[in-house]
């Protein structure tokens, strides 16, 4: 089962170039996936019930070609085959005849009480999300770094505001993308075009109300790596990895 859906690209959607927001993108994502699940016995409300929601642990993003200001967007969301505790999903974006961006995530099942992983059985009777045979629609690489610690410097800290929560009372996923880009343009680092853009974002630990994220890079030779302490409850909350014209 797949879900398609029409998006238009609009003024607050995008950069001062015209050019959009990699949380615009990630948001649009996001609503292609709850629409598609809303429309499930295994919907947000129906996991609400049992203390459960889905939350994203991996998200990763090749941008193909610029995506821009009006742009009249087609997203295509395919969800896929259960891998040990984690539901993929894939999404195709046109504008168009052209495909301008292929993005792969991986999300599990978090009891919102005990802040634990639970295994895919536990929503077995609900229903299910995928067809067995789903394969892969695209081809994209993931990228494991090990990136010494050492050669990371801070260049930026972000505390977590009212208006950055979501419905699991926590840090929306689509806010790191913009820690991220905050801190390449603080290095002066952000390409004009995001054509070849490659993303991957690993998603650790929550950031909740007034929890403070520092922002912690490393760039070299077009590549940039990137770890987000909560300096509050002193854990990791995201690692990620950022590259253009990434084969």
């Amino acid at each position: 089962m797949s879900i398609e859906i029409k998006m238009r690209v609009e003024s607050y959607d995008v950069q001062p170039n015209g050019k959009i927001k990699i949380s615009s993108l990630l948001k649009m994502l996001q609503k292609a996936a709850g629409d598609d699940v809303n429309r499930t016995p295994i919907n947000y409300f129906a996991l609400a019930e049992k203390n459960i929601a889905f939350v994203l642990t991996k998200m990763t993003v090749k941008i193909l070609q610029d995506i821009k200001v009006y742009d009249e967007l087609l997203i295509v969301s395919h969800p896929r085959k259960t891998r040990g505790a984690s539901f993929p999903r894939d999404f195709i974006v046109k504008c168009g005849s052209h495909t301008v961006a292929v993005a792969r995530s991986m999300w599990v099942l978090l009891d919102l009480e005990k802040r634990t992983i639970l295994r895919p059985s536990a929503i077995e009777s609900m229903g299910s999300l995928a067809p067995n045979d789903t394969d892969d629609i695209f081809d994209l690489s993931d990228v494991r770094r090990v990136v010494d610690d050492n050669t990371l410097s801070r260049t930026n800290v972000h505390e977590v505001e009212y208006s950055m929560l979501d419905m699991n009372n926590h840090l929306n996923n689509t806010f790191y993308a913009d820690f991220i880009f905050n801190s390449l343009s603080k290095l002066s680092l952000v390409n004009e075009s995001n054509a070849g853009l490659y993303l991957q974002i690993n998603y650790k630990n929550e950031a909740r109300l007034s929890d403070v994220v520092e922002i912690y890079t490393s760039c070299e030779n077009g590549i940039c790596d990137f770890s987000a302490k909560n300096i509050t409850n002193e854990k990791i909350c995201f690692t990620a990895y950022v590259s253009y014209n990434n084969d």
